[in-house]
């Protein structure tokens, strides 16, 4: 039971804080299961850093952990998260990710580059941007 439950959160941390999730559970008396391990993994993944998000837990003592935890953590400190930066960017739609007033749109058919995924795209940044080659 021990291998499943550190092979659950070994998808998302490395071992050591596997080991140290399972060991501060042991230490609060409130052991973990293999399935309790998952819902942990799953909250842990949500974060940026999840092993920053499982010494964070630790470290607060918490027996459990969800994202939005350290989230409003973070917010009552007045700390920007990566979090924050993405829901200001992708709130407004694809206008906010070029930024706010330059001139995006949709180049017809048969304009578009083929092979390239971005060579439908026209914008008044300061020229037009070559397609990607990736």
């Amino acid at each position: 039971m021990k291998d499943d439950i550190l092979s659950a959160l070994g998808a998302v941390l490395d071992a050591d804080h596997a080991q140290a999730v399972l060991d501060h559970r042991k230490g609060k008396k409130s052991p973990l299961t293999v399935f309790a391990a998952k819902l942990l993994a799953k909250q842990f993944a949500l974060c940026p850093d999840p092993n920053a998000a499982a010494e964070e837990m630790i470290l607060r003592g918490w027996t459990g952990f969800k994202a939005e935890w350290l989230r409003k953590t973070n917010q009552r400190a007045g700390k920007r998260t990566v979090f924050d930066v993405a829901a200001e960017r992708f709130s407004n739609g694809p206008e906010s990710v070029f930024g706010g007033g330059r001139n995006v749109e949709c180049l017809p058919g048969q304009q578009q580059q083929p092979g390239s995924d971005d060579g439908n795209l026209r914008g008044s940044f300061a020229g037009d941007f070559p397609a990607s080659r990736h």
